[in-house]
């Protein structure tokens, strides 16, 4: 075979190889982004059902300003 070749089939190899440890990072940061929406979902109706108990309770809303400013 000429150098050529042999580079060629070289590089390609590589590449290959490349493409590999790309392919598996990318399956690794879906399983992430996966676990992350999950978990941020269940984060937002533990909110969504807190502010409903809030909305229950006589709390002042946050812009209020505190009773040592005077008024």
């Amino acid at each position: 075979m000429s150098n050529s070749l042999i580079e060629l089939e070289s590089k390609v190899a590589m590449l290959e190889h490349t493409v590999d440890l790309l392919s598996d990072e990318l399956a690794a940061q879906q399983k992430r982004i996966d676990f992350l929406q999950t978990n941020f979902a269940a984060l937002v109706q533990q909110q969504k059902r807190a502010r409903s108990n809030d909305a229950n309770d006589a709390i002042e809303p946050h812009d209020t300003p505190p009773p040592h400013w005077g008024s």
